[in-house]
C-alpha cells in the first residue's frame, strides 16, 4: 500500500508541476493561461489515475482470493477473474476523481493571478507567483494518494471475492476490519468485528456501504480511510 500510494504522489506531482510550468509561461507571454491548459491537465491527470486503478485493484483482488479455502483458484483466474467488472469501474471512477483534482489545481493557478492582481504586480511577477504553487502540501498529497489508493484496493478485494462467489459457487461473508490507533475515526473502530453478507452493505455512523473506502459515501466516511476487510466462507 505504502509503494502504491508514493507512486501515485510522484506521478500526481509530475502532471500538476507540468501543468503549472504551462501554464506561468503562458500567462507570462499572453496575459492569460488558455483553457485547453487545464484541459490538457484534467486528461493526464485522468490517466494517472486509470493507471493507478490498474495496477492496485489486481494486487489487492488476488490477496481477496486467498481467502477462499475451499476451492484451489489458479494464477490465471487471479489475474483474470475480475476484468470485465473493473473496466467500467476504472473508467467511472477516474473521470470523477480526475475532474476534482484538475480543477482543485486550476483554482490554485487562478487564486495566484487573482492575489497579483489584487497586489498590483506585472505579468512577469504573476508568472513566478504561479510557479510557486508548483508543490502540494505534503498533507494534501498524502490525502489524495492513500484516498485513491484504499478506494482501488477494497474494490478490487470484493469484487474479486464477488466473482469467485459467483463462478465457483461458495457463500461469502465480509468483516470491517479498522486499523486500531487513535487516527482512526471512532465510527469506524466502533465496527471492528462487523460482518455482514457479501451484497449486503455496512451501516457505517448511520451511513450504507458497502466497503470501507466506499466511493459512494459521504467525504467524512472515506477520506484518509486506512479500514480493510477480511472474508470468510460462510458455514453451510
Amino acid at each position: 500500500m505504502d509503494r502504491l500510494e508514493l507512486t501515485l504522489r510522484v506521478e500526481q506531482a509530475r502532471a500538476r508541476n507540468a501543468m503549472i510550468r504551462t501554464a506561468a509561461t503562458a500567462y507570462t507571454t499572453r496575459g492569460h493561461p488558455p483553457a485547453h491548459v487545464f484541459i490538457a491537465h484534467r486528461t493526464r491527470v485522468k490517466g494517472v489515475i486509470e493507471d493507478h486503478y490498474r495496477r492496485t485493484i489486481p494486487v489487492f483482488g488476488s490477496m481477496a482470493l486467498k481467502q477462499v479455502k475451499s476451492r484451489r483458484i489458479s494464477q490465471k483466474a487471479a489475474q483474470t477473474i475480475f476484468e470485465a467488472r473493473i473496466a467500467e469501474w476504472i473508467a467511472r471512477e477516474s473521470l470523477r476523481k480526475a475532474q476534482f483534482i484538475a480543477d482543485t489545481d486550476r483554482d490554485d493557478v487562478l487564486d495566484a493571478i487573482n492575489t497579483g492582481l489584487t497586489e498590483g504586480l506585472g505579468t512577469e511577477e504573476i508568472g513566478r507567483r504561479i510557479r510557486k504553487v508548483s508543490q502540494l502540501t505534503p498533507y494534501r498529497a498524502a490525502t489524495v494518494a492513500r484516498t485513491e489508493t484504499h478506494a482501488a484496493a477494497t474494490y478490487g478485494s470484493i469484487e474479486s471475492v464477488r466473482q469467485a462467489e459467483q463462478d465457483l459457487g461458495v457463500v461469502m461473508v465480509k468483516e470491517w476490519l479498522p486499523t486500531r490507533d487513535d487516527r482512526t475515526r471512532p465510527e469506524h473502530l466502533a465496527m471492528a468485528g462487523v460482518t455482514v453478507g457479501l451484497d449486503e452493505k455496512f451501516r457505517v455512523d448511520g451511513e450504507m456501504m458497502d466497503r470501507p473506502g466506499d466511493s459512494s459515501a459521504s467525504p467524512a466516511n472515506v477520506v484518509n480511510c486506512r479500514c480493510g476487510m477480511v472474508f470468510e466462507e460462510k458455514s453451510e
